[in-house]
């Protein structure tokens, strides 16, 4: 039996990435909530507006270790991390390039079944966290004004747009 998503519309939030010189990966959401997570070492802590901060350890997911390293190794250009974590395929060129990174770990595979990046030049334009079932999380990079995305937010279009490709 196949279960329907959490949620029947994409969930469209706006904030900022932050990789710090420390290695901290700090993730804000300020519409339409607000919430901090942050990642360093061991530690995660999650402030929420309105709510008591959080923190817990990775001890109690330790699979998603490789996962949040990776990211750090990614924005640090570390391909020996990447390379502990997941197999890697790169294809394209400056105008348009994607990196797919697949977990080698089992345990991390049952949560996270591809990490895509595109972008062209130097610069990231989305990261998509695609789960074993299909579902994903699309990071929409350098985007300052929703106009800016597809109309449509359905996969296949924000796949094109991520991609570079226009709107038809």
């Amino acid at each position: 039996m196949r279960y329907s998503a959490l949620v029947a519309a994409p969930l469209v939030a706006s904030g900022e990435l932050e990789h710090r010189e420390d290695g901290a990966l700090v993730r804000r959401v300020t519409s339409p909530y607000r919430e901090t997570t942050i990642l360093r070492g061991e530690n995660v802590v999650l402030e929420r507006e309105g709510s008591r901060p959080r923190s817990f350890s990775l001890d109690r997911a330790p699979e998603l270790r490789g996962m949040l390293a990776s990211f750090g190794a990614l924005l640090t250009g570390d391909r020996t991390m990447l390379d502990r974590y997941f197999s890697t395929t790169t294809r394209g060129n400056d105008a348009g390039w994607r990196i797919e990174l697949r977990p080698v770990d089992a345990a991390l595979l049952k949560r996270l079944a591809l990490v895509q990046v595109d972008g062209a030049q130097d610069r990231a334009r989305c990261f998509t966290l695609t789960e074993p079932d299909g579902d994903a999380s699309v990071m929409a990079l350098g985007v300052a004004d929703r106009a800016a995305l597809p109309a449509s937010l359905a996969r296949e279009a924000l796949d094109r747009w991520c991609n570079g490709e226009t709107e038809r």
